[in-house]
């Protein structure tokens, strides 16, 4: 096939009849130059298969997964292989079907490479004081998998974002931009809350700022992405404005 107009091409002359002016079409000079055309448009032509393959993943090239994921709207995380990438990118229509609920959440931070992720909606329980129908918080660990999130030790310094643990600025970023993406339009996260070993799960949302110690650095950090007052009746302190901490 890679050849088909070439040698159409060359061998697609009138023979007879009305056309035998055109037997000079058989010469070497005239032969060269039918093949040369065919050559053009077969060239064309596999550009053209090329263009429409590289569109969709598994047909395409490995370099097109790139322009593939922005066409799907699918994240590509850092490290990640083609391989993962583009079984994402295969996924992409029922991973969009699911866009809005928590597991869209939780398979997108497990996909980041975070093995244990559970998000906790207000109506599940006594998290904070009062009750927001829209309200929830996204709670991680204890295996961190392969981003190794462990709790400050002391001596450390705060800073924000990465209150209370070893995560990275981009780390911190990459899971709350997660966060905001799948989330349902009306889902408004409050905080990220690390869990490290003994942590229990019942409880968390009530304490606010994060505590170190105990064996093995046991304990509980949170990262804040709700940047109004989203915990209860409005208490000082406060924010006006909502947004995000992102």
């Amino acid at each position: 096939m890679a050849d088909e107009f070439r040698e159409l091409q060359r061998g697609n002359i009138p023979d007879g009849g009305q056309w035998t002016d055109a037997e000079w079409l058989r010469g070497p000079n005239a032969q060269a130059f039918l093949a040369l055309l065919g050559e053009t448009k077969d060239t064309t032509l596999d550009e053209l298969r090329a263009a429409i393959k590289a569109r969709w993943p598994g047909i395409g090239p490995p370099d097109a997964l790139r322009w593939q994921g922005q066409g799907f709207d699918i994240e590509r995380f850092e490290g990640e292989t083609d391989e993962a990438y583009l079984a994402r990118l295969e996924r992409a229509w029922e991973t969009h079907q699911r866009a809005g609920t928590a597991g869209a959440i939780e398979e997108s931070l497990r996909a980041f490479g975070l093995p244990d992720v559970l998000v906790i909606e207000d109506w599940q329980g006594r998290f904070a004081e009062g009750s927001w129908y829209s309200r929830f918080w996204v709670v991680l660990g204890p295996d961190f998998g392969l981003l190794g999130i462990e709790p400050l030790r002391m001596p450390f310094l705060l800073g924000e974002p990465t209150l209370g643990t070893t995560a990275t600025e981009v780390q911190v970023r990459a899971i709350k931009r997660q966060i905001l993406k799948w989330k349902d339009a009306h889902g408004y996260p409050v905080h990220v809350i690390l869990r490290f070993r003994d942590a229990p799960i019942l409880g968390l949302g009530l304490a606010l700022g994060f505590k170190l110690g105990g064996s093995e650095g046991s304990g509980v950090a949170f990262w804040p992405i709700g940047a109004g007052n989203m915990l209860g009746e409005m208490s000082m302190p406060f924010r006006l404005g909502g947004g995000y901490d992102i």
